[in-house]
């Protein structure tokens, strides 16, 4: 028979297992939206996708002036989060048979890059070839800041890049390169004989079902767009949405998508709509010196699991995409405004509360 003291400490080991398993308290979206518009931001959308529903939690203005309040809906530049989708349209191209990853880019864009016999697609989709990011460059960031809705080609973009000398020999260290991505772009032109836009749209855009996503190539804009907003100085917020043209990112970050969409992608990219195994395998694994990245998508671990996703960052919007590995749950989190009022850190942790506990 079991003495008193030894029924206590059974009850105790139980009540400490219970407490151990109890599902994490569910986050408030909506809190979490308000707290980052208290930060600084004219507006925000906090977004949980499950396998049984979508929920939403979103605060402030999608246009500071004409007082429209942000929805779940509307559509906003997602940046750099592009970069998976043009990482699956290559991936595609491969599982077609139409190129490999480990083909030199030589041999797609003949004459065009430095030392592009040397530099393989792989290495540009994990940003592993060295080469410079045109982004980078001071004389491309005056040009933008004098001509905003200059339309830019792909090529005149790579000739800021190429003006540098690479940073490293391919594949022997990591460094992110928006150059990498606008490569990838004319890769996959030369290959289908259409353009990036055409082939997202077939291969992406229309199996999933994504109709509030495009790649538009002007400034033109409607009436469910997220107006985006810069601090200059000690001037007052600066809304950039007609002023400056998405040509100057393409490949690297012109996607135009909402939530629902970005979430959607991301369910059937995990779930194996849009790749073979093969391909969706080599996709979520990292280099030996890329870190946590992946091709077009990054690895990282939370509290609910391993995770895949991307941020992106273009003058007015930032947002953040994480799934969970086995593709039930995804979320976003997105700011119309840039790094003056609110952190990456704190976009992160809200992606990562969300993900796990909304």
């Amino acid at each position: 028979m079991r003495t008193f003291a030894a029924v206590v400490v059974a009850l105790s080991v139980c009540v400490t297992a219970a407490t151990a398993a109890a599902p994490p308290k569910r986050a408030n979206l909506a809190q979490l939206a308000r707290t980052l518009v208290k930060s600084g931001a004219p507006g925000a959308i906090v977004y949980v996708r499950t396998p049984t529903a979508a929920r939403a939690g979103l605060a402030g203005y999608a246009d500071r002036a004409a007082h429209v309040t942000m929805r779940a809906a509307d559509r906003y530049r997602i940046a750099s989060v592009s970069k998976a989708f043009v990482s699956v349209v290559i991936l595609q191209l491969e599982a077609e048979g139409k190129l490999d990853i480990d083909d030199p880019v030589e041999k797609w864009l003949p004459a065009l890059v430095p030392n592009g016999g040397s530099i393989t697609l792989r290495e540009l989709l994990n940003h592993t070839s060295g080469l410079f990011d045109y982004t980078a460059d001071v004389a491309f960031g005056n040009t933008i800041l004098a001509n905003p809705g200059r339309l830019w080609t792909p090529r005149e973009l790579l000739a800021y890049g190429f003006a540098h000398t690479p940073l490293f020999a391919p594949g022997t260290n990591y460094s992110y390169s928006n150059t990498n991505y606008i490569l990838l772009g004319l890769v996959t032109e030369a290959v289908t004989a259409k353009s990036l836009g055409q082939s997202l749209q077939e291969r992406i855009f229309t199996p999933l079902g994504l109709t509030a996503t495009s790649l538009p190539l002007d400034i033109a804009l409607d009436a469910t767009f997220v107006h985006g907003y810069v601090k200059l100085g000690t001037a007052p917020l600066l809304d950039v949405t007609p002023l400056l043209s998405p040509s100057y990112a393409w490949a690297a970050g012109g996607i135009v998508s909402n939530a629902r969409d970005v979430t959607t992608f991301y369910r059937g990219l995990l779930t194996g709509k849009l790749l073979p195994r093969t391909q969706l395998d080599e996709m979520e694994k990292p280099s030996s010196v890329a870190g946590t990245y992946g091709l077009g998508i990054d690895n990282s671990f939370v509290t609910c699991g391993r995770t895949f996703g991307h941020n992106g960052d273009i003058p007015g919007w930032r947002n953040e995409v994480l799934a969970t590995a086995n593709g039930k749950r995804q979320a976003v989190v997105m700011v119309n405004v840039d790094e003056t009022y609110v952190s990456w850190g704190r976009i992160d942790a809200f992606a990562r509360t969300a993900l796990c506990r909304g």
